[in-house]
C-alpha cells in the first residue's frame, strides 16, 4: 500500500486509491466499509488543503526511542485504552499491552473495529468515550 504513496495520479485517481487501497484496508475485514462515506471525506479533505498529496507523515517516523513504559506506569490520569481487534496497524495485543502499562487505563474493546473511524463504529466508540467521561473519579 505505501510503495503507491505519492504516485502521479489524477484527483479522481487519488481519491479512488485512497478509498479502495488505503481506507478499505484499514477499516478492517469485519465491519461494513461505507466507500461513499470515506469519498466525501477525500474529496472535503482535498478541497480544504488544495492538495492531493497524500498526508503521510507521521508513516516515516521511525520507531527507535518511542518505548514509554517507565513514562506511561506514572500516568495518573483515567485512560481509555480502545482495543482494535481488526486494526491492521496495530492488531492485538497492543491496546492490551499499552493498557497494562498504564495504571489507570481502562480497556475497551470495540469489537470488529479497524484502524479507520467509520461510520459503522461512531456508536459504540461515543458510547464508550462517553462511559468514560461520565464515570471517572474526578478528584
Amino acid at each position: 500500500m505505501f510503495a503507491q504513496v505519492g504516485k502521479p495520479r489524477d484527483r479522481e485517481a487519488e481519491i479512488t486509491w485512497r478509498v479502495e487501497e488505503f481506507w478499505r484496508l484499514l477499516n478492517g475485514p469485519v465491519l461494513p466499509f461505507d466507500a461513499e462515506w470515506f469519498r466525501r471525506f477525500e474529496e472535503r479533505l482535498i478541497d480544504h488543503t488544495g492538495r492531493l498529496d497524500f498526508p503521510t507523515t507521521h508513516n516515516l517516523i521511525f520507531p527507535t526511542g518511542l518505548d514509554r513504559a517507565t513514562e506511561l506506569a506514572n500516568v495518573s490520569t483515567p485512560t481509555l485504552v480502545i482495543d482494535t481487534p481488526e486494526d491492521p496497524v496495530n492488531p492485538p495485543p497492543h491496546a492490551r499491552h499499552l493498557a497494562c502499562l498504564i495504571p489507570t487505563a481502562r480497556l475497551v474493546t470495540i469489537p470488529g473495529m479497524g484502524h479507520a473511524l467509520s461510520p459503522a463504529i461512531f456508536s459504540p466508540l461515543t458510547e464508550a468515550i462517553l462511559t468514560h467521561t461520565t464515570t471517572v473519579d474526578r478528584h
